[in-house]
């Protein structure tokens, strides 16, 4: 990589889930009934055509989604694929797919959050990789976002279980904040096709506009997210964001799309995507 270049990290959720069942508008998670492959070429979005295009997952650790199996085999082909994983925990909110607040002592968080880091890393450790960073799913990644006391205890979390490990977040948030008094590395994170308000804030998924869908508009969005640094408002203004990784969602049926796209944009603009 020479000196004109930079570079910029690409995840995505994945594993999100359990069983042999498929969650609705994820079909390419049919690939995970028992007896199947998830290296099937035919798989309309296949778990390692995503994989190859991204450079760090954020894998489900069983509290909101993935089960045993569907965490031991998504290992593996992350390490096929040279893919960093890292963990996603949640509230333990199974039913509400993680997406429901909870309120449980500070205590009660931190242990809920390490037992998941825990459960991730064993796999990993079997195929000779260790959890890349951590982040956060759900209600547990948006209340700690503005919740001083939530994002004390997810960085506190994180440093006891081992130190230096990175965690993802909301750009200038609690979550920043709390990393920052706990010696936890943060690593920025903007969303490719999630709309923004001026203040930084995401758009409620319940409105209209809340997502981008068209693979030219995310690739844009994703190209001044990377040479910019910034993403245009729903009011119509520039938003600092200053990312280090961008996160692509593997459950948008457009996802490869998207992501082919903003490699091309992000190409000609010098910028290379690599694990931060």
């Amino acid at each position: 990589m020479n000196a004109n270049t930079k570079s910029i990290d690409f995840n995505a959720d994945i594993g999100e889930g359990y069983g042999v069942w498929p969650a609705p508008n994820q079909i390419w998670r049919a690939d995970l009934e028992r007896g199947g492959s998830i290296d099937s070429v035919d798989a309309p979005l296949s778990v390692e055509r995503i994989m190859a295009l991204v450079s760090s997952v954020n894998l489900a650790c069983g509290f909101h989604a993935g089960d045993p199996y569907l965490i031991k085999r998504y290992v593996a082909t992350a390490k096929k694929a040279g893919c960093r994983v890292g963990a996603h925990p949640s509230y333990p909110d199974r039913s509400g797919f993680g997406l429901r607040y909870m309120d449980v002592s500070k205590d009660e968080l931190k242990a809920i959050i390490q037992y998941q880091l825990g459960a991730l890393d064993g796999f990993l450790r079997m195929e000779g990789m260790a959890v890349s960073h951590v982040k956060c799913h759900g209600a547990l990644y948006n209340r700690s976002g503005h919740d001083t006391v939530v994002a004390a205890a997810v960085a506190e979390a994180v440093a006891e279980y081992r130190d230096g490990l990175p965690l993802y977040g909301l750009p200038f948030s609690c979550m920043e904040e709390a990393a920052k008094k706990a010696g936890v590395p943060f690593v920025r994170e903007a969303f490719s096709d999630r709309a923004y308000h001026d203040n930084g804030a995401l758009v409620d998924r319940r409105r209209v506009d809340a997502m981008v869908t068209e693979p030219e508009s995310v690739s844009e969005r994703v190209k001044q997210m990377g040479v910019q640094g910034t993403v245009r408002s729903v009011e119509g203004n520039d938003v600092v964001l200053q990312p280090g990784t961008i996160c692509f969602h593997a459950d948008t049926p457009r996802v490869l799309h998207f992501l082919e796209e903003a490699h091309r944009k992000l190409q000609e603009h010098n910028v290379h995507i690599s694990a931060s």
